[in-house]
């Protein structure tokens, strides 16, 4: 876990939560809506506006903290589990980015390059050691829109790394924390605005993640239109359960849909990787305040769903707004 106070940022499309931390420990979490057209489908649109509204939020909720962690939106950076000749620092640095030719097709000096080791193992046929790695690339021009945003908000960007990265660092850290020593398979249910993704993690390690859409941003619409106001009411009554519209039939049917594209995700996992020991899928985001809809999908999977509350050691009494953006905390402990 970080060693020194820093706070994580992950900034979606219609949320941008922020946990301040000392020594890996949460102090602060907090979560505030973002200006309509300031992110578009996971991209800042406005960076100097972005800028002003980071600066605000923290003037309004009095947080002091200079450094920051950012979860990297996922359709950012490329990641990709990798097996390569085991070789020195120097080496990996050369070959690594050659191992994304299939993803980047410009310039290979546009992008930084990361990477974490998994193990080092001997193949069986050659007898030599292997290298089993996920590496990471994003592309530096937008690392750099990032550190100069952050900048112009009077925080100095000191880690960055793919928004999955939070996930599997509460992984690690709930393994650890409980002597987990056997490898078991994840999956994250991340229940967004714009879109529901699946993330999951084979042996503790992520693999891959599932898209789809839309997101939770369809109930806004279907309350817009059953009670004929504008979207951003429509917004305020669903979250707030007014009238008991989560509860409504038209809401009920939207449920169901989203439920069966999870469970054709799962299935879909579950048949390219039969021998897996997946028992629960742990679920966070804005939708997780959604009762029916937990229900839903809990009826038509046959795995347990369970809030990542569970996997979460830093047992805050925020713990309620945190599992809405738990990769702000994850991220500080890259």
């Amino acid at each position: 876990m970080a060693k020194k106070r820093l706070m994580g940022i992950d900034i979606g499309n219609y949320r941008m939560k922020m946990a301040v931390c000392e020594n890996g420990v949460m102090e602060e979490f907090l979560y505030a809506n973002v200006p309509d057209n300031m992110v578009r489908d996971d991209e800042i649109v406005s960076w100097e506006a972005m800028a002003d509204f980071i600066s605000e939020t923290m003037a309004e909720n009095n947080i002091s903290c200079k450094d920051v962690a950012l979860a990297l939106p996922d359709k950012l950076a490329y990641i990709t589990r990798i097996r390569m000749p085991l070789m020195t620092i120097s080496q990996l640095k050369v070959n690594l980015p050659y191992e994304f030719h299939d993803y980047i097709t410009e310039d290979m000096d546009k992008y930084f390059y990361d990477y974490s080791v998994i193990s080092i193992d001997e193949d069986k046929e050659s007898g030599k050691k292997e290298m089993d790695l996920v590496g990471v690339a994003a592309s530096k021009e937008i690392v750099d829109k990032y550190k100069t945003m952050f900048r112009r908000a009077g925080l100095r960007l000191v880690l960055i790394a793919p928004n999955v990265s939070a996930f599997r660092n509460i992984i690690k850290d709930h393994e650890q924390a409980s002597g987990l020593m056997d490898k078991k398979d994840y999956a994250v249910l991340d229940l967004g605005h714009r879109s529901i993704k699946l993330h999951f993690f084979t042996g503790g390690e992520y693999e891959i993640t599932r898209t789809m859409e839309p997101g939770c941003e369809v109930f806004t619409d279907a309350a817009a239109e059953a009670e004929s106001v504008e979207k951003h009411i429509a917004q305020i009554n669903f979250e707030t359960n007014k009238d008991d519209i989560q509860s409504s039939e038209k809401m009920a049917d939207n449920y169901n849909m989203m439920a069966v594209e999870i469970m054709r995700v799962m299935n879909f996992y579950s048949f390219n990787h039969p021998e897996n020991n997946l028992t629960k899928i742990y679920y966070c985001g804005g939708g997780e305040k959604i009762a029916p809809l937990i229900s839903a999908i809990q009826d038509i999977l046959d795995y347990e769903l369970a809030s990542i509350s569970e996997l979460i050691t830093d047992k805050t009494d925020m713990m309620d707004l945190l599992i809405q953006g738990p990769q702000a905390l994850g991220i500080v402990w890259e």
